[in-house]
């Protein structure tokens, strides 16, 4: 932490976000062929201060998503991403944690001084303290970043972004990591990875299987990561989602699955669609997701009990009980 404090403020006095825009990534690798780490910097429109680090592709394919200009739920974004990162924010910002350890490393108390924070975001979690592991990447990641910046200021950054999808990468020059070269290195959008398949249990999927159902209606299914915390106030907090089953004809919300990161949006749409089966005694004619994504982790499972699976862009019935279900979640305010 003493070390990583050191480069934070070095940083901070370098004052990067001057000389960067949130969209001039910086890279570096976990070991000789591990993932990429996509560092960029925050702080060009004077609101917030920070150098944040995405890692592995998931967290780089939201972040590509929102440079294009996509509205993303803030609960499918902490969902997927993992990073890690500092932030320079006012005293009356820090937590009791933060002002421990700023104490320990005896950082200035003066007014108007900016106090470095660092956190760590895991996929499925809110943002909490950084552990050993991420306070090393994090210092990593601070170090290249530092690089960087003292390259561009030797009017050596014309040629870092001047290409589409290639960026700069701080490699060490030697064993010890003292000495720092910096690369190009290529990073394509990376192309959307399946959902895991869907699970249920076998002893409930034979009772619905075994009985001789009516097949009629249709129903409209949808995973929903609210990024509602869910946990005490000394722990990292998990975000609450929600699995939902409506009939599209009638409006009739059948009881929500809600579950954890823990869980996958397959085994979540799973359960909520037995379940309803189970308290209506009928099985849906048509099932109907938003996305080719959702729809291919259920199919398999749905379409054996003889229930076709499809996909639609517009689910009027569900888009009603979600934005309902939000608005009580989270007061209504779910964008990114």
């Amino acid at each position: 932490m003493q070390r990583l404090y050191e480069l934070a403020t070095e940083l901070f006095a370098l004052r990067p976000w001057e000389m960067l825009e949130d969209d001039q990534l910086i890279l570096t690798r976990d070991g000789d062929q591990g993932d990429f780490r996509y560092c960029f910097v925050m702080g060009a429109l004077g609101e917030v201060y920070a150098m944040h680090a995405y890692m592995g592709s998931e967290s780089y394919r939201y972040y590509r998503r929102i440079q294009a200009g996509e509205q993303i739920q803030s609960g499918e974004f902490l969902a997927a991403l993992h990073s890690v990162y500092v932030e320079f924010v006012p005293r009356s910002e820090l937590e009791r944690q933060d002002r421990d350890l700023l104490v320990w490393l005896e950082h200035p108390r003066a007014k108007g001084i900016a106090n470095p924070i660092f956190r760590a975001s895991r996929r499925g979690f809110h943002p909490w303290f950084v552990t050993a592991e991420e306070a090393g990447i994090l210092t990593e990641c601070v170090r290249a970043t530092i690089v960087v910046c003292h390259a561009v200021r030797r009017g050596e950054g014309k040629r870092f972004w001047s290409r589409e999808n290639v960026f700069p990468m701080v490699l060490p020059e030697d064993c010890a990591g003292s000495q720092q070269r910096i690369e190009l290195a290529k990073a394509p959008m990376p192309d959307e990875q399946p959902l895991p398949p869907a699970r249920v249990d076998k002893a409930k999927l034979s009772r619905v299987r075994g009985q001789d159902l009516p097949l009629r209606g249709v129903m409209e299914l949808d995973y929903i990561p609210t990024g509602a915390p869910i946990g005490r106030s000394n722990e990292r907090k998990a975000c609450a989602c929600f699995s939902l089953a409506v009939d599209a004809g009638t409006g009739l919300v059948y009881a929500p699955h809600t579950s954890d990161s823990s869980e996958t949006a397959g085994d979540s749409l799973a359960q909520v669609f037995v379940d309803a089966v189970q308290a209506t005694h009928v099985l849906p004619k048509e099932v109907r997701l938003r996305s080719a994504r959702l729809r291919n982790c259920v199919a398999s499972l749905i379409e054996s009990m003889g229930t076709t699976v499809s996909i639609s862009p517009k689910l009027p019935a569900l888009d009603e009980a979600r934005e309902h279900l939000l608005a009580f979640m989270r007061g209504g305010s779910d964008e990114a």
